[in-house]
């Protein structure tokens, strides 16, 4: 509903059919048919509808943003199918651990294979500048 606004010394002046009302959100003055009359009303509905919902879009991506998980190791945001997994009703139980991210894991698993290789391995001969087959001399000697 356009609201119209005009002085009574102004209409005094210049009269009813003058340029002397003010539509509300507009900037100047106009004749009263042309403050009533809309001509851009369904394309400012439409632009206005369409700011307002890419403001809504902006605003639901930062809140799902905002709500992303992190893993607990290393800080690292979920990843859309991994948050999809993790909380998929259907596929939450074969998801594996949410606490582990894939480097994560990859380094974890690196670093039990290391530690496993290193348990199977002999111990290596301790070297202690002597060449092999040579009696070794102590600090100290027996005297004779």
């Amino acid at each position: 509903m356009p609201v119209l606004v005009t002085t009574l010394e102004q209409l005094t002046e210049h009269g009813a059919e003058a340029a002397v009302w003010r539509r509300l959100g507009r900037n100047d003055e106009q004749t009263l048919t042309d403050a009533l009359d809309n001509p851009d009303g369904d394309a400012l509905y439409r632009r206005q509808y369409a700011q307002a919902e890419a403001e809504d879009e902006r605003r639901r991506a930062a809140e799902r943003e905002a709500q992303r998980p992190v893993y607990k190791r290393c800080g690292q945001e979920f990843t859309d199918q991994r948050w999809e997994e993790t909380t998929a009703h259907r596929t939450a139980w074969n998801a594996g651990d949410v606490s582990v991210y894939g480097p994560c894991h990859a380094d974890d698993v690196a670093r039990e294979e290391a530690a496993r290789l290193q348990a199977a391995a002999p111990p290596e001969p301790e070297d202690n500048g002597q060449e092999p087959g040579k009696p070794r001399r102590s600090l100290f000697r027996r005297r004779a």
